[in-house]
């Protein structure tokens, strides 16, 4: 088992997101552009796992966690529980991040991020940074019937309808940019995004007591967080520096 330090360890929250391989649509994507299956589903991603130094913004939940994140918080972020082709149904544990920096706007992060010869993420709402394509997404279908609707159509219509729906997709978190302007950068203690340690129930049972809703990411314990990171492979050394 690896043991991994982390210092001045502040708050910890447990948080959920929707990956990929849950829809048909994503799994094509998976398929025909070599996508791993635990990345974020939407066209920004979010939280953007494949920057090697992840980033997290207030696309998904707008003011209810990015906005409060602060230097050194540590977040533990799980699948919801489905069922993801061709995995185990349940809940996956993905990654746990600390954060390293707060920045006021995306504009102020994506200078940063070129700065240290990183990538822009992709949930950074700047110029010159477009969304990823509808045919590498999970879709944002609102049921299985209109997503099989959509998958019926000829590659032609399925273009153009995609084009429209990142149209209007991305111009709905460009406003929740500009309303929510925080851009969170942290550094990765632990990322799995191809196959990930599935989270049992008696896993939840020990740890918290149930399984916990994250649907507003709570706060977690020490203690809790250094069982989750044993399940990820780590032995989990917490210091204050």
């Amino acid at each position: 088992m690896k043991t991994v330090s982390i210092s001045n360890c502040g708050r910890i929250k447990l948080n959920s997101f929707r990956p990929l391989c849950l829809t048909k649509s994503g799994l094509n994507a998976i398929k025909e552009y070599n996508l791993s299956p635990f990345i974020d589903a939407s066209c920004r991603r979010e939280p953007d796992f494949e920057n090697p130094y992840p980033s997290i913004s207030a696309l998904c939940r707008q003011g209810s966690f990015a906005p409060h994140l602060k230097v050194d918080d540590v977040i533990v972020y799980m699948t919801i529980g489905r069922k993801f082709q061709p995995f185990k149904k349940g809940y996956h544990l993905v990654s746990i991040l600390q954060v390293k920096e707060v920045y006021e706007t995306h504009e102020i992060a994506k200078n940063e991020y070129l700065n240290s010869d990183l990538p822009i993420p992709s949930n950074c709402m700047v110029s010159n940074n477009p969304p990823n394509d509808f045919v590498k997404t999970g879709g944002n279908f609102t049921s299985k019937l209109r997503e099989k609707q959509f998958l019926n159509k000829t590659d032609i219509e399925k273009g153009k309808i995609g084009k429209r729906i990142i149209k209007i997709w991305d111009a709905e978190y460009l406003n929740k940019s500009k309303k929510w302007k925080c851009f969170v950068k942290t550094e990765p203690l632990f990322v799995n995004v191809d196959n990930p340690p599935l989270i049992s129930n008696l896993d939840f049972n020990h740890i918290f007591g149930k399984i916990p809703n994250t649907r507003t990411p709570n706060l977690i314990a020490e203690k809790q967080l250094i069982l989750l990171a044993k399940i990820a492979g780590l032995n989990l050394k917490l210091t204050n520096d």
